[in-house]
């Protein structure tokens, strides 16, 4: 009796052990799932799928939810990746560490990307590469934003591309219809450009402000400080 109950014990450990290496696992939700490992490389899900680490693909109908995602996530409602590298859609996303691409009706990244984000709305923390939706916004940004609206707060070196550009502090281009910022250097391109505070640059449009430090306050057609 005590040999087979060792012997159930071992079975059940070698399960366990197996299970936590299973390259595959079927979610219906949550923990709900067969077999539960920690760490797979394929998870296809029903109504949600919680993985801690996937290394490679994770497919779900609801939402797909994994720590550590290397590789392919896709979920048709929702999918959050704390850790993602490689390439992430559905119709919200969530991302705190970014180095790939994504892709979304609304994604929104709470900690460093680097790679594209195109969505059709796109919102960053730490943006390193490129923001293509219709509305664009980017805490830091080094990089481009081509949309129909694009906000960066602040921007080591970058490029704006839309119907209206607004930047907190920019350097680089701004090209659209009316564009925005608050201290630049650099050049504006389009029919209405404004500047608060120019360190250097260019502003070629119809009308063309520049509140503080420009060589002109108003001009048509050009303005700037050099």
């Amino acid at each position: 009796m005590k040999k087979l109950l060792m012997l159930a014990v071992l079975v059940a450990s070698l399960g366990i052990t197996a299970a936590a290496e299973s390259p595959i696992k079927l979610s219906l939700y949550d923990n709900i799932a067969w077999p539960n490992p920690h760490h797979t490389n394929i998870v296809l899900g029903i109504v949600d799928n919680n993985t801690p680490t996937v290394h490679g693909i994770s497919l779900a109908i609801g939402s797909s939810r994994v720590n550590e995602m290397w590789g392919l996530s896709g979920a048709l409602i929702y999918a959050r990746s704390k850790e993602l590298r490689g390439l992430q859609g559905a119709i919200y996303n969530v991302t705190y560490d970014v180095k790939g691409i994504t892709t979304s009706i609304v994604d929104y990244n709470k900690g460093n990307f680097v790679g594209g984000q195109l969505g059709f709305v796109n919102l960053a923390k730490n943006m390193t590469g490129l923001q293509w939706g219709a509305y664009d916004q980017a805490d830091r940004l080094a990089g481009i934003q081509w949309g129909l609206v694009n906000y960066a707060k602040k921007s080591e070196i970058g490029l704006q591309g839309g119907f209206v550009n607004v930047a907190g502090n920019l350097k680089g281009l701004q090209w659209g219809f009316v564009n925005v910022a608050q201290r630049f250097s650099g050049l504006q391109v389009g029919f209405v450009n404004y500047i608060n505070r120019i360190d250097c640059g260019l502003q070629i449009g119809l009308v063309n402000v520049i509140s503080k430090n420009g060589y002109f306050p108003a001009m048509i057609l050009l303005n700037g400080k050099f």
